[in-house]
C-alpha cells in the first residue's frame, strides 16, 4: 500500500535512505544535577534532500555548509530533541530546529540539518 503524503510528493516509495539518528540522553543524579549518559540510536528509512549550501572564506580556513531536508515516517511516541545527531552516508548532520509534523497530519517528520565541511586550508 502506498502512504501519501503532500509534503514534497512524499510517499513511503520515496524513503530510499537509511539513516541513524543519535538522541542524546540527559539523566539525573541523585542530587538532580543533569549530566550525559549514552545516547540512544535510531534506525529509520528517509527521504534526504539538500536543498541550500553556503560557503564562507574565512581567514584561516574555509567553511562549506550544506543544508539537508530529512524526511521520516511519523512516530507518535519518539522524540527527537534538537541535539540529535543524524549520521547518513558517512555524514553527520546537525539539527538546525526541533522537528516537526509536517502539515499536522502525523504522517511525516521533517527535520531541517546541516552538514559542517571544513578545509584545513590549501597549499
Amino acid at each position: 500500500m502506498r502512504q501519501q503524503g503532500s509534503i514534497m510528493q512524499t510517499s513511503t516509495d520515496d524513503l530510499s535512505e537509511r539513516v541513524t539518528i543519535s538522541v542524546p540522553a540527559e539523566l539525573r543524579d541523585d542530587e538532580g544535577n543533569i549530566y550525559d549518559g549514552q545516547p540512544s540510536q535510531i534506525s529509520s528509512w528517509a527521504k534526504v534532500l539538500p536543498y541550500g549550501s553556503r560557503i564562507s572564506d574565512g581567514h584561516a580556513e574555509q567553511v562549506n555548509e550544506i543544508d539537508y531536508r530529512v524526511i521520516i515516517r511519523y512516530r507518535p511516541n519518539v522524540a527527537i530533541p534538537v541535539g540529535a545527531k543524524i549520521f547518513w552516508r558517512g555524514k553527520i548532520l546537525e539539527m538546525l530546529a526541533p522537528p516537526y509534523d509536517a502539515e499536522g497530519r502525523h504522517i511525516w517528520i521533517v527535520m531541517e540539518c546541516r552538514e559542517m565541511v571544513e578545509d584545513a586550508g590549501e597549499s
